[in-house]
């Protein structure tokens, strides 16, 4: 029978890889805490619509804003986290060749993740990009 033993690097190599996931499921755990309780508020917002007729307008209304931003972030959730933070870089109005030098990237794998970013998200203009962002409270 042959022991296997793991080598120190070996072993901070998974502790590093292990860490990096529980900070995604985090997230993630985190985003569904978010959706599940904006979810709770447009079902309550619809059941106000048939509890009260005089307010049934303002009330579909919050519901469909609702809706929308429920859209818009499920779409920002398809990012990884380093397109989040070079998204979050755009909306502040930053260029490519900022965006490279704050997070010591080239400004080629800057244009790539803008490239996955507007694609994950289905836009192909910098401003469908930033209305996307503003809807969904990153801006």
């Amino acid at each position: 029978m042959i022991e296997q033993t793991k080598t120190t690097e070996q072993l901070t190599k998974e502790i590093s890889l292990l860490r990096r996931e529980n900070k995604e499921l985090s997230a993630q755990l985190a985003f569904h805490r978010k959706v599940f309780r904006e979810v709770n508020m447009a079902i309550g917002a619809a059941d106000d619509v048939a509890a009260t007729s005089r307010s049934a307008n303002e009330t579909m209304a919050k519901v469909v804003n609702a809706n929308q931003l429920l859209k818009s972030q499920m779409k920002l959730f398809k990012l990884t986290e380093r397109e989040n933070e070079v998204l979050k870089l755009i909306v502040e109005g930053q260029t490519s060749k900022e965006i490279a030098d704050s997070l010591g990237i080239s400004k080629l794998t800057v244009d790539t993740h803008r490239k996955h970013i507007q694609r994950k998200l289905g836009v192909s203009k910098q401003v469908d990009l930033l209305k996307l962002a503003m809807q969904s409270g990153i801006a």
